[in-house]
């Protein structure tokens, strides 16, 4: 009898062992940013893995590494989250053209990602990435314009003579206005700009005064043009081996994140106050002028998609642009 008992027992355990999944242990994220650590750009994510970091004690821990340049190049940031060295990174599209060539295509959205998740753009973008091994999180930093900084002065959209430092998300736009185009990266453009190498460069509303570019610049420009764009992403291999309480812990999280993103109008407000205060004058380009700006950027900004890949051009813009 007791030999009995025993075998229905172990039995009644291993069906129980079977139906109850085993409880997700805490999985820690080594993360990073393309942005300097500290930078006003790279603020909101760093409160949303301080945040994270409180909210997921048991479940969820970020390991933040710091970011770009103290960790190396931005633009090899998401080849190392692809290959597993990062699990997470916040980065701008096109810094990571070499791992999904058509992440440069959202410099182009015309929406924020609010609307991108109700429209059906958020699944496509997320789908594009996890063919890379990679998985999309959100956009953090949305909406908000690119800008042409300079040091000496114009008047209209023709830019021929102008020597401007650029990445490749605008060379093209800036070359068809007549620019002279130079490619560098972010840590050289203050003494590119002092030598006078270049005139100018194109950059968001935020961050010029965490690089000290405030001291070689005396002028930015309007209207901007594209839209500057923030994403957090991970590597797919991690996000699918967690357990779906801190899969739903991240999306919750990264929801209120996205809530937020007024914040970024709200604080290129203040930078552009800053700015002027710095004495750093705004040029405003005559309507006529300003009318060849605009669509420049958007014609050269598409015209360089479909050179990328022009079916994921045409399906990506019906998303992303405002109808």
């Amino acid at each position: 009898m007791l030999k009995v008992l025993t075998r229905n027992t172990v039995a009644a355990l291993a069906l129980l062992a079977t139906a109850v999944p085993a409880l997700a242990e805490e999985v820690t994220i080594r993360a990073v940013s393309g942005w300097t650590a500290g930078s006003i750009i790279a603020s909101r994510y760093e409160a949303f893995i301080d945040e994270l970091n409180e909210r997921g004690k048991g479940l969820v821990q970020i390991d933040y590494l710091g970011g770009a340049p103290a960790i190396g190049s931005p633009v090899q940031i998401v080849k190392k989250v692809k290959g597993g060295v990062y699990g997470m990174a916040y980065v701008t599209g096109g810094w990571y053209t070499n791992v999904l060539p058509e992440a440069d295509f959202f410099k182009l959205s015309e929406v924020d990602i609010a609307e991108l998740r109700q429209n059906g753009g958020y699944e496509y973008i997320q789908n594009l990435h996890a063919e890379k091994g990679l998985h999309y999180l959100g956009r953090t930093y949305d909406t908000s314009p690119y800008y042409l900084y300079l040091n000496k002065p114009i008047d209209s959209a023709d830019l021929s003579g102008i020597d401007i430092r650029v990445s490749t998300a605008y060379q093209a736009f800036f070359s068809a206005l007549g620019a002279s185009t130079h490619s560098a990266p972010v840590p050289e453009v203050y003494t590119l700009m002092e030598r006078g190498v270049v005139d100018g460069y194109g950059w968001v509303a935020e961050g010029i005064f965490d690089y000290s570019w405030d001291q070689v610049t005396k002028y930015r420009v309007e209207p901007g043009f594209f839209t500057g764009n923030g994403h957090v992403l991970m590597n797919l291999k991690l996000w699918e081996s967690m357990s779906e309480e801190q899969q739903a812990l991240l999306n919750e999280m990264m929801l209120e994140l996205e809530r937020g993103n007024y914040l970024v109008a709200e604080n290129d407000a203040r930078e552009i106050a800053r700015q002027t205060e710095a004495g750093i004058e705004t040029i405003v380009l005559p309507a006529d002028q300003a009318k060849i700006w605009n669509e420049t950027a958007r014609r050269v900004g598409w015209e360089e998609a479909r050179k990328i890949n022009a079916t994921v051009a045409d399906e990506i813009r019906a998303f992303i642009t405002q109808q």
